[in-house]
């Protein structure tokens, strides 16, 4: 047999051989000391059995508090940029690294009777230490940084991506919460609490110095394990086994989860510690509109362009217009990405926005949809001011979920743990329908673009022109009062483009668009006018 292609050089297998070793060999010792004959009694034993059931009852408490107190914090870290996060990511670090019975003394004298916590506690009738409650306390102390590393690390390669989608599609930041972000991140947080579970289980240190060893109350099974080595080794050797068995039933549920992307434990770890918190994340640049970073400013067809970084119109009315309930006017400005655009879409219109690559563009559109604040400026969407800001202006902001803007991006971005059908009645849901009302609105959007049968599929087994066409459905049954299309054909295969405008042009005919595009077929067929951004003129510029 001819021998293919390999990076690993022989010469590694010798110390991969001694370090499998040196793990294997311990769990064999184990295996030859048992006294098989009478393992059963010895796992049996009321003390045996006892501190069993105190260890699976904490450990599944402890679990669920992490979970409680973990995920959420999780979340902080993976989305805060503050520099504070820093210093708190190294702190939720910390027991992962320090001894356990270090933990318990800090325990101790936190929630001790002579502790800063513990004494008010203790004048109310509260005590905590050397109770089952401290047990639980000790095993969420070490077992909490597992869970947290295991999350932040997965919300972070995940991005705020969906959590945009579902903003621009009417849900709030909560909604969004429990029906996109934490489903999206569920293998992470299986795999976070089931590592968590384990290091409960196993909990030792930090356990005997802040709760003790009381039989029934805080002597859980390593405890017992401990205890019974002085004076019945046996037993000793038993509890082991259970223990192992348990640790290896744990690792091989958590093992699938732990191998998706951004979800092992392992694979964050180093890069979760090494995480700064200063530097901008991604998706704040992708929401941006990096190819904006040149900057432009807007220019409408047959009208004079504005020069240099004027100051546009706040957030009053100008004097003698009369806004339109769903026309949308833009007048703002970013310094840093020198951008700066000034136009009005007449309702049930369709703008082009056009212009070279760096301009700016997808700036513009994630300043209207809420994404991105502007330096200077506002957007009008009808009679209300949805961002405003400049000098001696109350600054206006509101938030992207209800804007009645919804921007649908080159991607389609369908939420992957959903039904095609669920992931158009997404907004119907989000702005208050029932279930059945919003598929109801789901499968007429979806036959409106020719999707009907694709309803019960999931978002993977969709082509690409499928997908964009859901996607279009989608943003249609959330019933947005402008919708921002950022180039919606730049996926698609040139034969597959046809039949795209063909749709686009009748959903969006009555509708306020505004539409990116280097496409001049697009140009003409869906646009009603067209508004070209232009670099500005500067002083250095001259």
């Amino acid at each position: 047999m001819i021998r293919g292609f390999t990076a690993t050089p022989r010469w590694v297998v010798l110390p991969a051989a001694v370090g499998a070793l040196l793990i294997l060999l311990p769990l064999v010792g184990i295996l030859l000391r048992i006294d098989w004959a009478h393992l059963g009694a010895l796992l049996t034993s009321e003390s045996s059995v006892a501190a069993l059931g105190l260890s699976l009852r904490t450990a599944l408490a402890s679990t669920a508090l992490c979970l409680v107190l973990g995920c959420p914090l999780a979340l902080v870290l993976a989305r805060s940029t503050a520099r504070a996060v820093r210093l708190l990511r190294s702190l939720v670090l910390l027991p992962l690294v320090l001894p356990p019975v270090v933990g318990g003394i800090a325990l101790l004298y936190t929630f001790g009777r002579t502790g800063f916590l513990g004494r008010p506690l203790a004048s109310a009738g509260v005590d905590i230490a050397f109770t089952t409650v401290a047990v639980v306390l000790a095993q969420t102390f070490v077992a909490l940084p597992f869970l947290v590393v295991s999350l932040e690390g997965a919300l972070r390669t995940a991005g705020t991506r969906y959590e945009q989608v579902a903003a621009g599609l009417g849900a709030s930041p909560t909604r969004t919460l429990f029906r996109v972000t934490l489903p999206l991140a569920a293998p992470a947080v299986l795999s976070g609490a089931a590592l968590s579970f384990a290091r409960c289980l196993g909990e030792f240190g930090a356990t005997l110095t802040f709760a003790g060893s009381l039989e029934g109350i805080t002597r859980t099974l390593p405890l017992e394990i401990y205890l019974q080595r002085e004076t019945d080794p046996d037993a000793a050797v038993a509890l082991s086994l259970l223990l192992v068995l348990v640790a290896l039933l744990v690792v091989s549920v958590s093992a699938p989860a732990r191998r998706r992307r951004g979800a092992g434990f392992r694979t964050n770890l180093a890069r979760w510690a090494s995480r700064d918190g200063a530097a901008e994340p991604p998706e704040q640049e992708e929401a941006a509109g990096a190819r904006g970073r040149e900057g432009g400013s807007a220019e409408q067809t047959g009208a004079e362009p504005p020069r240099g970084f004027e100051t546009p119109d706040g957030c009053d009315s100008a004097p003698g217009t009369t806004s339109t309930a769903d026309a949308l006017r833009v007048s703002v400005v970013h310094e840093q990405r020198r951008v700066v655009a000034e136009f009005t879409v007449e309702p049930g219109t369709t703008v082009a926005l056009l212009g070279p690559n760096g301009v700016g563009k997808s700036t513009v559109l994630g300043t209207i949809a809420g994404l991105l604040p502007p330096d200077r400026g506002a957007v009008h969407v009808g009679e209300h001011c949805v961002v405003g800001t400049g000098p001696g202006e109350r600054p206006v902001w509101v938030p992207a979920h209800r804007r009645g803007v919804a921007l649908m991006a080159q991607e389609p971005l369908l939420f992957p743990h959903l039904s095609v059908q669920d992931n158009v009645a997404f907004g119907p849901r989000a702005r208050g329908a029932g279930k059945a009302d919003g598929r109801r609105r789901a499968r007429r959007w979806l036959r409106e673009v020719g999707a009907g049968e694709f309803a019960d599929r999931r978002p993977d087994e969709l082509s690409g022109g499928q997908a964009q066409r859901v996607a279009i459905a989608r943003v249609l049954a959330a019933d947005p009062r402008v919708i921002l299309l950022d180039e919606p054909m730049s996926a698609l295969d040139v034969a597959a483009r046809p039949r795209m405008r063909s749709v686009l042009q009748r959903i969006l005919a009555g509708r306020t668009a505004v539409v990116i595009t280097h496409d001049e077929a697009d140009v003409t067929e869906l646009a009603d006018r067209v508004v070209r951004l232009e670099r500005p003129v500067s002083g250095t510029d001259r």
